[in-house]
C-alpha cells in the first residue's frame, strides 16, 4: 500500500531538513507521538535509531514504534523504517527547492500486519495524520 502527499512549505529546504531530520522533533508537530528517544547514532544522521512511544489510536495505549534512519542525503531525501506490531512503514521525505521556498513530499509504503478490514481502515487514517501532520509542520516552521 502506497501513500503519496505534498507540501508547501515557506522555508528553505536546509531549514525544513534539519527540523524534520531529527526524529525527536516528532512531538512537536506529530500530535500522535508522545516521545522520541535516540537509541543509537549521535544526533540525527545516517545511523540514528530511535524509540518511538505513539498513539495511532488516541483512546488507547501508547506502542512502542522502533525507527531507522537508513537514507539521509541532505537537504534532499530521508527515508526511515518503521515498525510497530501493526506494520511495517518505509518512508521517504523528498525536498524540493522553490521560488517559495521547499516542497515537501511523503511517501509511505506500508506492509500490514493486520487482516481485513485493517489495511483498508488504516490507510484512511495514515492518510489523515500525514495531512493534519503537515499542517502543523507548516505553521511551525513558518511562524
Amino acid at each position: 500500500m502506497k501513500i503519496d502527499k505534498t507540501i508547501a512549505i515557506a522555508r528553505p529546504p536546509e531549514e525544513v531538513w534539519d527540523f524534520i531530520a531529527d526524529a525527536r522533533n516528532d512531538p512537536h508537530w506529530c500530535d500522535k507521538v508522545d516521545s522520541v528517544e535516540q537509541v543509537a547514532g549521535e544526533g540525527p544522521g545516517p545511523e540514528a535509531r530511535y524509540r518511538v512511544l505513539h498513539r495511532p489510536i488516541r483512546l488507547k495505549k501508547a506502542k512502542e514504534l522502533a525507527v531507522t534512519v537508513h537514507e539521509y542525503d541532505r537537504p534532499r531525501q530521508l527515508r526511515l523504517r518503521e515498525e510497530d506490531d501493526d506494520a511495517v512503514f518505509e518512508v521517504t521525505y523528498r525536498l524540493l527547492a522553490t521560488a517559495e521556498g521547499t516542497d515537501l513530499t511523503q511517501v509511505d509504503e506500508i506492509d500490514w500486519k493486520i487482516p481485513f478490514p485493517g489495511p483498508q481502515i488504516g490507510r484512511l487514517m495514515v492518510s489523515r495524520d500525514i495531512e493534519r501532520q503537515f499542517s502543523a509542520l507548516k505553521r511551525r516552521l513558518e511562524t
